[in-house]
């Protein structure tokens, strides 16, 4: 039976359409996932919350773990055999090493602390490990008001362009900030206390520098409390010790945002913000902690609160 010029269209159509797909269930697009530590349960949510999006595609991945089992060199080896489209990093050092050994394949990054020490490619896009500076200034002075000399101890080897950016914030803000970034193993103990002596309350950031260990994070809430001044702090590893107050960018939703930045990279879709802010916050007032220390929230500000500590 002859066919019409309208089914003819529609068969050419459903061919043309057929090629493609196939051509994808073969070769589907790949995602290289690298984790700096599979082991790091905040590493893992956000792997999790990143896989659990981006398979409602048709995208495959593949995991590497820079662990005890792994060579970091192994990575050159599995981008090379993998050819992956897309290479997503979790944690500096498996950002570090994908730059390292990633030639030219686009790369996104989460969970890389101060991201913008590890200089920037032209396809290198990302999830800020923090939420901005101008949130976590903000939210600290709306739920802890009048504690307006804030200190800070950072090495500025990791944390320059971050504390840059938070002296204008706290200069807009009418607050003070007060550095100590310049220190030892050995002088942190009197450093840290001299610097309590100035300030109405610590804001501690991420960094290696300072808190290279257990220890060290110990002693720097244990001289806070003495000297009875609160901690702001951006994760809730920190709220055992004693935290004040936690501002943190949550994790699960980071997870999901990389992976929709994954696909608008992988379909070559424009991206304005190469490295965006975390969408999401966690925010966790330590009550018992502040009463132990006699410090006043703003009972108004609960409203922001995700997660109030009382005495148990």
């Amino acid at each position: 039976m002859a066919l019409n010029s309208s089914s003819a269209i529609l068969i050419c159509m459903a061919l043309f359409i057929a090629r493609p797909m196939a051509a994808i269930a073969e070769n589907p697009t790949k995602i290289l996932i690298v984790n700096s530590d599979a082991s790091v349960s905040k590493y893992r949510e956000v792997k999790s919350a990143f896989t659990s999006q981006i398979n409602k595609q048709s995208v495959r991945t593949v995991e590497f773990s820079i662990d005890a089992n792994h060579q970091p060199e192994q990575l050159q080896n599995i981008i090379k055999s993998e050819n992956p489209d897309l290479i997503f990093s979790i944690g500096s050092q498996a950002y570090q090493l994908s730059n390292q050994y990633g030639e030219t394949k686009p790369i996104l990054f989460s969970s890389a602390i101060n991201w913008q020490r590890f200089g920037h490619r032209y396809n290198t896009f990302g999830i800020a490990n923090e939420l901005s500076v101008s949130q976590e200034l903000s939210l600290s002075r709306y739920v802890l008001p009048g504690l307006n000399r804030i200190g800070v101890i950072y090495d500025p080897k990791f944390n320059s362009e971050r504390i840059a950016e938070a002296r204008k914030q706290a200069s807009e803000l009418g607050l003070t900030l007060i550095e100590l970034n310049s220190f030892d193993a050995d002088s942190l103990e009197k450093k840290v206390e001299e610097l309590l002596s100035k300030i109405d309350i610590l804001w501690l950031i991420a960094d290696p520098s300072v808190l290279s260990d257990k220890e060290t994070v110990e002693k720097i809430f244990n001289l806070s409390t003495e000297h009875k001044k609160p901690i702001i702090t951006y994760s809730n590893a920190f709220m055992s010790y004693g935290a004040s107050l936690i501002i943190a960018a949550d994790t699960p939703t980071m997870g999901r945002q990389a992976a929709n930045m994954a696909q608008n990279i992988l379909l070559h879709e424009r991206i304005n913000e190469l490295v965006q802010t975390p969408a999401g916050s966690h925010i966790a007032l330590n009550v018992c902690q502040l009463n132990k220390i006699n410090i006043h929230y703003n009972a108004d500000a609960l409203d922001a609160v995700n997660q109030i500590i009382e005495c148990k």
